[in-house]
């Protein structure tokens, strides 16, 4: 998949962003703010995912809340917005899919989900397009990355001896880079009021038949702001 030809297609789609978590990995900055509303540069960082719907004519929002939900509320209604937004307020941690559960019956056709400490520059109508043409029940985008092992690895036979070793050897995987189209009927496959994580969905899915399938984009595309060092490392880029 490439992002350089950009289609001009409006999107009829609602976005569903995993907000509730406590983000652990960026404290101690979470203590003070809700990761969502941590800021890069003059925007917060749900802003900035928001923004990248907008473009493409989405300005239908669900926020799924729970660590420091009122601030997130009190936030969203001093600025007042101009898309619109519903809460699925979670009582309990429900992992990144268990509030998605709260849809069921209420969304009749696919809708995105992301993450909130992620921004993807990826091609929307083309992800689209792609999971309607080949009539996926659950698309992921993958992210294409490069690992480097800074040793020699060493490769052994069973009777221990050396095989051989492999200096800084180079890899290539595709990571799940937090963006997806779900189509409702797969709701049906989230337990009630439990925690259940997206890959908890995905690997049910695929146990019951239903078809998934992957969006990869190039390593550039993907930016995983949910760690310190990469929060940090980020505020200038973006």
């Amino acid at each position: 998949m490439t992002n350089k030809k950009r289609i001009n297609q409006k999107l009829n789609a609602k976005v569903v962003i995993m907000a509730g978590g406590k983000g652990t990995r960026l404290d101690p900055l979470t203590k003070i703010l809700p990761k969502p509303l941590l800021p890069i540069n003059d925007k917060a960082i749900i802003e900035h995912i928001t923004s990248r719907f907008i473009k493409y004519g989405i300005n239908d929002f669900y926020f799924t809340i729970r660590h420091k939900m009122k601030i997130i509320k009190a936030y969203f209604n001093d600025s007042k917005p101009n898309y619109k937004i519903r809460y699925l307020e979670e009582k309990k941690p429900l992992g990144t899919a268990g509030g998605l559960k709260k849809l069921q019956g209420k969304i009749k056709d696919n809708f995105f989900v992301t993450n909130c400490d992620v921004l993807i520059d990826a091609n929307l109508p083309d992800f689209y397009n792609f999971h309607k043409k080949k009539k996926l029940d659950i698309s992921l985008i993958t992210s294409s990355q490069k690992y480097t092992i800074p040793y020699g690895v060493c490769e052994i036979y069973p009777d221990g001896k050396l095989k051989k070793i492999t200096e800084k050897p180079k890899f290539n995987y595709f990571v799940n880079a937090g963006l997806y189209l779900i189509h409702p009927r797969v709701l049906k496959l989230i337990p009630g009021n439990k925690y259940f994580d997206m890959n908890d969905l995905i690997q049910k899915s695929i146990e019951n038949n239903f078809n998934v399938g992957v969006y990869p984009i190039g390593q550039k595309h993907w930016i995983d702001i949910g760690q310190l060092t990469e929060y940090k490392k980020h505020l200038k880029i973006i």
